[in-house]
């Protein structure tokens, strides 16, 4: 039985995506018979399936969402302990990093006989770039460029879950890297009756269209750009309604309010990812309007596979996880209001549009369950291990 440590820097388990694709990988590992150990922050929740050692909470950290903090790296110094104390302990094959600063601390952790895979979902110069300002400022961004460039460079193999991926690594990281994919369970998420009470507790219409967004709630998932084209969607379609799920919630319930949104746009908060499906049965229509180019957005595997029709912007990621089943508006970086409108036009031509939801559906359906199971996507890591470990033998 082959043994794979992985390496989780954030406080694993928090129903966000990054924390999603680590517990499928591990789940359907577990399946084809590799021992998982995660390694992972003292915050988060435990899940009953897998094995979870967290690093000690000497330095307190109960940020669940995505971005930097002055106290991460304390918190990343007592994970690089609990590291060092887990490969001696539990005698890893390899160690399968997620993030770079898992990549970081497993460089500094390991013998070179153990070889170090970094699941890389994006860079990390341009993530802390596009969450505080401080990030932007020169010569910041050189200077974590570098440092990611040399994780890189020291890890002996990437695993990419997109093509447009690569774009973002040089030459000699191309050289050794896979695409693995994103995935979805597709047996869980597919589609299925919405619940009249859960559709009651979130005051929605019956018989009113819904549009349905699951995730994370900052502006480079694109969430002020779906309230602006919510804005401009009720004004031509007034009985349509907007059900925006996720965390942190921050100033956005405010902001709906003071754009005169009214209770046509719901927010419900953090939904648990073990019961999200029913949530996103609530909808006739889902919007994915993340802003990034090559970053993964795996909720649009969710949306297909539930059967929703969905909207998003033509970024190279989203034509590559949908193909030619959703419904892609154009997005200007230097025009807000113009990609809202087209985020806006994209909803209501489905809105009004009762056949062509029925295309997308089934034809995004279909494409799911072809393409994004995580059987397939566990499959593929598994040769990989196995390659890795020969060429590492070598």
């Amino acid at each position: 039985m082959r043994k794979a440590l992985f390496v989780a820097p954030t406080p694993f388990f928090s129903d966000r995506g990054c924390h999603i694709r680590i517990y499928e990988e591990a789940r359907w590992l577990k399946r084809l018979g590799v021992d998982i150990r995660i390694l992972t922050y003292s915050s988060g929740r435990d899940l009953p399936e897998l094995e979870i050692k967290r690093a000690g909470s000497w330095v307190k950290y109960k940020k669940l969402e995505a971005g930097p903090s002055w106290r991460k790296p304390f918190i990343d110094y007592s994970l690089l302990l609990l590291l060092r104390e887990q490969i001696k302990e539990f005698q890893p094959d390899l160690i399968h990093c997620h993030l770079q600063e898992g990549a970081f601390l497993a460089i500094f952790s390991a013998a070179k006989s153990i070889p170090i895979i970094l699941d890389y979902q994006g860079s990390l110069s341009l993530e802390l770039s596009q969450h505080q300002r401080f990030f932007r400022v020169h010569p910041i961004p050189k200077l974590f460029k570098g440092i990611e460039s040399w994780i890189n460079s020291r890890v002996d193999w990437i695993f990419l879950n997109c093509s447009s991926l690569k774009s973002e690594l040089d030459l000699q990281a191309r050289s050794k890297s896979t695409i693995v994919r994103d995935g979805v369970d597709t047996e869980r998420f597919s589609a299925q009756k919405p619940d009249p009470e859960l559709r009651k507790m979130l005051g929605l219409k019956q018989g009113s269209p819904v549009i349905v967004y699951l995730g994370l709630l900052n502006e480079y998932q694109g969430v002020d750009l779906l309230l602006r084209s919510a804005k401009i969607v009720l004004a031509k379609n007034p009985g349509a309604q907007f059900l925006i799920m996720g965390y942190p919630l921050v100033g956005y319930p405010r902001k709906a309010q003071e754009m005169g949104l009214g209770d046509s746009v719901k927010f419900s908060g953090r939904v648990d990812y073990f019961q999200s499906e029913k949530f996103l049965a609530l909808g006739d229509i889902a919007v994915a309007p993340k802003i990034s180019r090559t970053e993964a957005n795996g909720k649009l595997l969710n949306y297909l596979a539930m059967g929703l029709p969905v909207v998003c912007f033509d970024r190279e990621v989203n034509q590559e996880l949908a193909g030619e089943c959703a419904e892609y508006v154009k997005y200007l970086p230097e025009d807000f209001e113009k990609s809202a409108e087209g985020l806006a036009f994209g909803i209501l031509n489905l809105v009004e549009n009762p056949s062509r939801r029925q295309e997308l559906s089934e034809r995004g359906r279909e494409r799911a369950v072809r393409e994004f199971g995580w059987d397939k996507v566990a499959e593929r890591i598994l040769r990989c291990y196995e390659e890795i470990l020969v060429r590492c033998q070598k």
